[in-house]
């Protein structure tokens, strides 16, 4: 009967190497989806950074956009204002010179006080400057 459990025992040995060796396949692929999780973690931080810098990047790009569009805008038209104003300077010099035609100097006031209109509907404001300290 020695022989017979002698045999038994030899019989469940491989069967025991077999589970330790499906366990211990078991263990290594749980640590190998572990680094791989790891992995995809610190991948996943590293795209949200980069994602987030992208996103302020093109934040600061409108912004900055819209303050060059604000100033090109500003500028171009102070310089249409300006050029428009030694004609109402003019306009000005005519409807206060004498002339015997009424219709003529009432056309010339028309068309001051449209030239006013317009400028002050693009937010120009005439400043009492005359006799005034600057």
């Amino acid at each position: 009967m020695k022989q017979e459990n002698e045999n038994t025992e030899e019989i469940k040995a491989p069967e025991e190497s077999k589970e330790t060796k499906k366990v211990e396949d078991k263990k290594d692929d749980i640590i190998e989806a572990k680094k791989e999780s790891e992995a995809l973690k610190i991948q996943l931080e590293e795209t949200e950074d980069r994602l987030k810098r992208i996103a302020a990047e093109f934040d600061n790009y409108k912004k900055r956009s819209n303050k060059e569009r604000e100033e090109l805008y500003n500028s171009i038209m102070g310089d249409v204002i300006s050029s428009f104003l030694p004609v109402i300077d003019n306009l000005e010099k005519a409807v206060e010179s004498k002339t015997e035609d009424e219709g003529y100097k009432q056309g010339v006031e028309l068309v001051l006080k449209q030239f006013k209109d317009v400028l002050q509907a693009n937010g120009v404001k005439e400043i009492e400057a005359l006799r005034k300290n600057f």
